[in-house]
């Protein structure tokens, strides 16, 4: 599940309202009466603002008017006073109480954000807060990404990086890749001496037939375990094929989930790990602080938190923040470096990611 349907309820929570899944039926509900879409793309066909200012404006009319006053700051307050969504939703629950109309108060930011001609970031914001049905595997299939998540491509560095610390202390290892996608990691571990078995989890089944294709094409030494699902699922009740892992990895996919998921992830290796014979080992890269993504969109919570401009939310941790949530899940840094990566996510451009190594501690 993608973090936009647990940050979306987070938000709502931290706003006073203790009945979420009403608010958010309640949108729904307003959302198909008013004929807006169900899906909403990153990018808006010729005219398309001016057709949805139109079909927002009869349940705008009846918002009261001090109401629509608060949202039409909402843009402003975002970017220009450094504000965000969850204190803009906070100020204005704290402002009118029970008397705030929130599917139209939701409704009318919308609109403000189009009225002020920012279209990229009112398309992401309607994808995070309208889009209640969103499918993730769209992603895999969205034309208008600047990263396409299907392109074949050489692993990541820290799949070597990785081989090269393990294999001098003379592992075996045994992966679980969290978001596997086509394979493009993979098949640095496939090839690798020191891997003897391999297990990929990813949520899009096309995903998993092109790497299937490829396995196919390429023949590699270990062949691949490949499970359809969720990670917190798949980690919940470990397949047969995930048996005995001594190495959960996972690259630019857990910044998508909120931090109570997170929570959840990393109890959920930490105690596959510890179940696993010798060292246990989780890796990863995640973007961190001064990603070309962070910036990009609306800032959700303060500081490293945005809604990007493909309407995902994604955490942008600091090398503290990330130390610090490790910690207090029970493992033990081995190594933690901050690599540039140059057109990984948009051509030409700079990104930052954290490469992490770390272990569970025992006894805790």
């Amino acid at each position: 599940m993608p973090a936009n349907f647990t940050r979306r309820r987070d938000l709502l929570l931290d706003s006073g309202y203790g009945d979420p899944e009403r608010v958010l039926a309640a949108l729904s509900a307003e959302v198909a009466a008013l004929g807006l879409p169900a899906e909403w793309g990153t990018a808006a066909p010729p005219g398309a603002t001016e057709a949805l200012r139109a079909a927002l404006a009869p349940r705008l009319a009846r918002l009261p008017a001090d109401q629509r006053r608060l949202a039409r700051h909402v843009p402003e307050f975002v970017t220009v006073r450094s504000g965000d969504l969850a204190t803009a939703l906070w100020l204005a629950r704290a402002e009118h109480g029970d008397a705030l109309d929130l599917p139209g108060f939701l409704l009318a930011v919308l609109d403000a954000l189009l009225s002020a001609g920012r279209e990229r970031d009112a398309l992401a914001y309607a994808r995070f807060m309208l889009d209640l049905r969103f499918d993730w595997g769209r992603l895999y299939r969205e034309p208008h990404l600047a990263y396409g998540f299907t392109r074949t491509r050489e692993p990541n560095p820290l799949v070597w990086r990785l081989l090269e610390e393990l294999g001098a202390r003379g592992e075996r290892l045994r992966v679980l890749e969290l978001g596997c996608g086509v394979g493009n990691d993979a098949f640095g571990f496939l090839g690798a001496s020191a891997v003897d078995g391999y297990a990929g989890v990813d949520v899009s089944q096309d995903a998993l037939d092109a790497f299937r294709a490829r396995v196919e094409r390429e023949r590699p030494p270990v062949v691949p375990a490949l499970v359809a699902g969720d990670f917190a699922e798949v980690l919940e009740r470990p397949p047969e094929q995930a048996a005995g892992a001594n190495l959960v990895y996972s690259y630019s996919s857990l910044h998508y989930f909120s931090s109570g998921e997170l929570a959840r992830i990393h109890a959920l290796v930490r105690r596959l790990l510890l179940a696993s014979e010798g060292d246990g080992f989780f890796a990863f890269g995640i973007k961190g602080a001064g990603s070309v993504w962070e910036g990009q969109g609306l800032p959700l919570y303060r500081p490293d938190v945005w809604v990007n401009w493909d309407g995902q939310s994604r955490w942008f941790p600091s090398r503290e923040a990330l130390a610090r949530q490790l910690d207090r899940a029970g493992f033990e840094i081995r190594f933690h470096e901050l690599h540039e990566h140059w057109g990984y996510s948009e051509h030409g451009k700079r990104d930052v990611f954290h490469y992490v190594l770390c272990s569970p501690r025992a006894g805790e």
